[in-house]
């Protein structure tokens, strides 16, 4: 190819090794001749255990515990356990004090206080109700922890896929602008010996600035995807950016991929933390509804009462009352309120539905991705090849006198785009695995995260 001047340089390019599985496809950096791209199989990866990228996964443990939106879910849980407190008090009974002063225009003032206690017999289920009631929505604050946790490991895992793509993208470029800077050294001894024209070289030129326009995106790119990263995760990141940089291993998550069914993920929506949710939110209005009805019905209260003060004489002191307490509301106020009580239980069971809907078509879609991109590997890897030995090709062909000098750049573009486009897809199946997982209700936080 360039031996003809410089001899046979020697690029550093990403190797590709693919395959499906339990074949690999990882991203190496290792020394290749142009035209000569690595695509090799390894030895099957034993083992169901799930793929992991140790680093990462450390910082999406740290950022579910520490964000300030996770940390805001919890307090309205600890908020919600003394409501439950507060409910179960009703129990117990009720003590209040009158205090009051009357004065006359032919008696003199009299002052007075009573002391009133009363306790609660029978409430036809709606102290009960409201408890249970109460319960079931401190039971859905805990499960909406688990939800913040996953939307907030779920926005990390998109900042780190920006973060690959920015890196991929990087990469390529870096390489991509060292072939052209050979490819300058060339032309300039060409133009000078008289064997190709200065067009040629302003051809070259404009390539280089386009290459060199396109590196520093790309490093804007991955400034901007840390410092996001930062920001999420509360901490200076440049110890561990060079692991973060690199993505998820191909060859265990294929070998993962081997072992899940699809329909997995679905099985596990019954215990997904906003399923749960919604399914005790519902409950809880259901509690309410029952609460609603029992108001209809007249109180059984047992109370006593101690008089003090000014009292005329024969009057008691202490006085012990079993009585009814009813109170309908205005109008048919009572059987309005249950009809809309009704409504909205009717409603909430409907949203369970739809959060189960809606989880189940995300994970479907992630699991289409996976499936996806693993394929687009293994296409993209036969393109890497072919586009390597084009390009071996079209540069002897040019010193031969067969090609032009614009169809040897255009042939670097194309080895180049499809080395950014199996980059791509590596980077895809990562942030999809890490999706799927996420959005089937695990944690990284969980025992069986692992599993």
């Amino acid at each position: 190819m360039l031996d003809l001047y410089l001899g046979r340089p020697v690029l550093r390019s990403f190797g590709v090794v693919w395959g499906l599985a339990g074949v690999s496809m990882a991203l190496a950096a290792q020394p290749v001749e142009p035209g000569a791209r690595m695509v090799a199989a390894v030895s099957p990866v034993k083992g169901t255990a799930s793929p992991s990228h140790a680093v990462f996964e450390g910082l999406l443990s740290n950022v579910i515990e520490s964000h300030p939106q996770v940390r805001s879910a919890q307090a309205q849980g600890d908020g919600a356990k003394l409501d439950v407190d507060v409910a179960k008090w009703a129990y117990w009974p009720t003590v209040s004090i009158n205090t009051q002063r009357t004065d006359g225009t032919l008696s003199g003032g009299q002052s007075g206080s009573t002391y009133t206690v009363q306790q609660p017999l029978w409430s036809g289920g709606a102290l009960t109700a409201r408890v249970a009631a109460v319960e079931k929505l401190e039971q859905a604050s805990a499960e909406q922890v688990n939800v913040v946790r996953g939307d907030v490991a779920l926005r990390l895992v998109d900042v780190w896929a920006n973060l690959l793509d920015a890196e991929a993208n990087r990469a390529v470029t870096t390489r991509t602008l060292e072939w052209l800077n050979r490819y300058q050294a060339i032309m300039h001894r060409r133009v000078s010996a008289g064997l190709s024209s200065a067009v040629e070289l302003k051809l070259l030129a404009v390539r280089v600035s386009r290459a060199q326009a396109d590196l520093a995106d790309a490093q804007s790119a991955t400034q901007i995807a840390v410092q996001r990263m930062e920001q999420l995760v509360g901490a200076p990141l440049q110890k561990v950016l060079p692991d973060l940089k690199v993505p998820l291993s191909q060859g265990p998550l294929a070998a993962w991929m081997a072992q899940q069914r699809p329909q997995g993920a679905a099985d596990r929506l019954a215990q997904h933390p906003a399923v749960r949710k919604a399914e005790l939110d519902a409950a809880a209005a259901a509690e309410q509804l029952t609460v609603q009805k029992a108001e209809r019905w007249p109180k059984l209260v047992l109370s006593y009462q101690r008089r003090m003060g000014d009292l005329t004489a024969g009057t008691d002191r202490n006085l012990w009352t079993l009585g009814l307490n009813y109170t309908p509301g205005a109008g048919l106020a009572s059987l309005s309120q249950s009809a809309a009580d009704s409504a909205r239980l009717r409603a909430r069971l409907e949203a369970v539905d739809a959060v189960r809907q809606d989880k189940q078509e995300q994970l479907l879609q992630d699991w289409s991705t996976l499936q996806r991109e693993f394929a687009r590997q293994a296409t993209v890897a036969s393109t890497i090849d072919s586009a390597s030995d084009v390009l071996a090709s079209y540069e002897r062909l040019y010193f031969g006198g067969l090609k032009s000098w614009l169809e040897v750049l255009n042939a670097l573009q194309e080895l180049a785009q499809s080395e950014l486009r199996l980059s791509q897809a590596v980077n895809a199946t990562t942030l999809a695995y890490y999706r799927w997982r996420l959005r089937g209700g695990e944690l990284p936080t969980q025992p069986d995260w692992m599993q």
